[in-house]
């Protein structure tokens, strides 16, 4: 093992990761001076922790060990990183897709919901199986929660500005959907409920039973 090369590669993941270290001392049961040595190139680790280095920043034990830059582990989680947007992406070009075609506005809607439903739950699965419990996981749901309520509430929006022109009754109460101060609510609350559904994740994470 090159040392050297080891504790560059050690101290580059665990500030990417946002690990202090005493965060990957307590992951791997052991102290943060270990840790310290370990980046000081004063000792390197056992055989026997590498596995579990390698599985806790997603790489392979392989690129711990190389003595050149190799990224490609890297790359392909950030990569997944990204899917999240695509998969909302793919739901709004969707959407105007189906509304050029002249299909009705609110169809087209539940179309797009369905799409973006269905890729969560196969995004879910993806990151419950290839990643494991981490917070890169949670980091990567959370993400997607996120542009899914931004992007759902805009096309709710539009749904409505196109069925009610522009206008919508609560009550006796008119709300103009043009009105910017009024969109406010809305984006908040798509935000709360995110954050809601990232922290069940999180949570439901902790079990042995939940990760597949």
């Amino acid at each position: 093992m090159n040392e050297n090369t080891f504790s560059k590669k050690l101290i580059s993941l665990r500030k990417k990761y946002n690990f202090t270290q005493q965060d990957l001392a307590d992951k791997l049961g052991i102290s943060n001076k270990t840790i310290s040595r370990w980046e000081t190139s004063e000792s390197y680790p056992d055989i026997d922790l590498l596995p579990k280095i390698a599985d806790i920043f997603h790489v392979s034990i392989d690129y711990l060990l190389k003595e050149h830059d190799d990224f490609k582990e890297l790359d392909k989680f950030d990569i997944i990183s990204y899917i999240p947007w695509i998969i909302s992406l793919v739901g709004v070009l969707t959407y105007y897709i189906f509304t050029k075609l002249s299909i009705p506005s609110l169809f087209s809607f539940i179309i797009y919901y369905f799409i973006i439903k269905f890729s969560y739950i196969f995004l879910k699965k993806y990151t419950d199986r290839k990643n494991g419990k981490t917070l890169v996981n949670l980091n990567t749901i959370a993400n997607f929660f996120v542009s899914q309520a931004l992007i759902s509430q805009i096309l709710l929006i539009i749904v409505f500005m196109s069925l009610t022109n522009n206008m919508a009754v609560v009550g006796n109460l008119n709300i103009d959907l043009a009105s910017t101060p009024q969109l406010i609510g809305p984006f908040v609350f798509s935000y709360i409920i995110a954050g809601i559904y990232a922290f069940i994740h999180y949570k439901s994470h902790k079990t042995d039973e939940y990760c597949l």
